[in-house]
């Protein structure tokens, strides 16, 4: 016995509501650095910022020579990703021809066979199918994946900045403020 379309929109909108009432709040941490008052604290500072910008060339220097290495493997990489992509298609393409069968010789479970005492003139509700259309590789994507996986782009210069800067005499003051879904005041 299928059940009416009305009682799936109120499960649905019930399972909403009751998910709306359990959203976590959201919190944002800023970072001030406040410099120290004195004049050699100043002049320490500047040397770390020197440091740090020394670091953040070295760094993104040695990132664009990783990316230009691999620059080879590439087009490689990008005809693998398109014969996966070709097999992928092919059972993406048989799983849907599947789906539209079983969705064909649904009348298999109506009146004479089904239900005998219960006929239901509607169709019941039709969902997708239960996987995705793969996605088809582009160039850029292939390149973006290998530098992600051997190049570095995060060389650690911040914290090193952050210690240095307090090891000169400033402060790091961190502070965490709810942005969404904040909890009542008290």
């Amino acid at each position: 016995m299928r059940l009416p379309a009305l009682i799936y929109s109120f499960a649905a909108a019930a399972l909403l509501t009751l998910m709306a009432g359990c959203a976590t709040p959201l919190y944002q941490t800023t970072v001030h650095l406040i410099p120290p008052a004195d004049a050699q604290g100043r002049a320490c500072v500047q040397d770390c910022e020197a440091k740090k910008t020394a670091c953040q060339a070295d760094c993104q220097s040695r990132y664009q020579t990783c990316a230009k290495a691999i620059e080879p493997q590439v087009e490689a990489r990008y005809v693998e990703a398109l014969k996966q992509y070709e097999l992928d298609l092919k059972r993406y393409a048989a799983a849907l021809r599947h789906y539209e069968m079983q969705l064909q010789f649904e009348w298999l479970h109506s009146y004479p066979f089904g239900h005998p005492y219960w006929w239901d003139p509607w169709p019941g509700p039709a969902f997708p199918p239960p996987y995705r259309e793969p996605a088809m590789p582009t160039r850029d994507g292939v390149r973006a994946q290998l530098e992600k996986l051997n190049c570095k782009d995060d060389c650690g210069c911040l914290p090193a900045y952050d210690a240095c800067f307090v090891g000169c005499g400033g402060q790091r003051v961190s502070e965490t403020v709810c942005t969404r879904n904040c909890p009542p005041a008290k």
